[in-house]
């Protein structure tokens, strides 16, 4: 056998990462503009653009966020996309030094047979063969927490929760919630233009507000920034928005954890309470392991921990996995 390439992917909906054996750790916007007509093909020079290039040029461009709700979407222009991106990815590992590939992608806790064939569909003829984890497993794993531990993965697309007990986890071990970043860009928008009339927002700019000042707990911050309202410039406090807006997700993410505690093996109940695990972009929103913490008081005693490298803690732990697994429990895909 020639020598091999190991993959490690976190397909998100708003960024993907991706790890290798070799070395190659990327992080990426999971989006892919195509020029809207020759003139815009001709001034830009590529076919396709993908990150945040594609997002600097994306008034010239047809702008697709193939994986919604962290899988591909399931109409025509959208599985292109997605199979362009992932093969940009990949294009970051160098796959054409070695003689075959294997990855092991993530995706949210649940996904249907459709996203299943769809996700196998984008990784057709980029790799030898995958294994497809979930997103907590994959955190889990990378930090060693697998045996007794609680993991909440809180992504852009959905918040997904998994209970780990030193082996894979089945359907029952694991829930999803639709409300995480994504929502609570909505969230957000919808207040400062209600606050703000008249404001001219896009969720971009809201998405980039929430990720440079989101807090929960304590007393309102000041956080500035610039809108206009019919062309003018205006410069206005959200702070007391981004801390209201943030702990409208805690509910949920505490109502997933209670479910998942609740429904354990009793005699585990204790060693999940204990090991608590947040992460995903959502787990970077200052004091949001404490709040949690408060909010899960009346089952017993916690301790809820985020970890350091949210963004690239799954890629790695699904490298992590595949550098381990026997070739058994791959699918090839060729």
């Amino acid at each position: 056998m020639g020598e091999r390439l190991y993959i490690g992917i976190d397909l998100g909906t708003y960024q993907s990462t991706i790890a290798s054996s070799a070395g190659a750790m990327q992080t990426i916007e999971t989006v892919v503009g195509k020029p809207k007509d020759p003139v815009a093909r001709n001034m830009l020079g590529k076919d396709v653009l993908f990150g945040a290039e594609a997002l600097s040029k994306k008034l010239a461009c047809n702008i697709y966020r193939p994986m919604a709700a962290g899988v591909a979407q399931d109409d025509e222009a959208n599985l292109a996309a997605a199979k362009a991106f992932v093969s940009h990815l990949i294009e970051v590992a160098d796959p054409e030094d070695y003689d075959e590939v294997f990855g092991v992608i993530c995706s949210p806790s649940h996904i249907t047979f459709t996203d299943k064939s769809n996700l196998v569909a984008t990784l057709r003829g980029q790799v030898n063969a995958i294994m497809v984890v979930s997103e907590p497993f994959a955190t889990g794993f990378d930090h060693d927490q697998y045996m007794g531990a609680v993991v909440v993965d809180v992504g852009a697309g959905t918040t997904d929760v998994a209970r780990l007990y030193g082996t894979f986890p089945n359907e029952d071990d694991e829930f999803t919630v639709a409300e995480a970043g994504d929502w609570l860009d909505l969230q957000l928008m919808d207040m400062i233009e209600k606050k703000y009339t008249g404001a001219q927002l896009t969720k971009d700019m809201v998405r980039a507000w929430k990720e440079e000042f989101s807090y929960v707990g304590g007393n309102d911050e000041e956080c500035m920034v610039e809108l206009s309202v019919e062309g003018k410039k205006n410069v206005v406090d959200v702070g007391d928005i981004i801390r209201e807006g943030c702990e409208m997700l805690i509910p949920y993410i505490v109502g997933a954890i209670k479910a998942i505690i609740a429904t354990a093996d009793p005699e585990y109940q204790p060693q999940f309470r204990n090991n608590i695990i947040l992460s995903g972009g959502g787990s970077m929103i200052e004091g949001i392991a404490e709040m949690v913490a408060d909010q899960l008081a009346d089952i017993g005693d916690v301790r809820v921990w985020c970890v350091d490298n949210p963004i690239e803690s799954v890629a790695s732990g699904a490298l992590k996995l595949a550098n381990v697994m026997p070739d058994d429990q791959y699918t090839a895909i060729n």
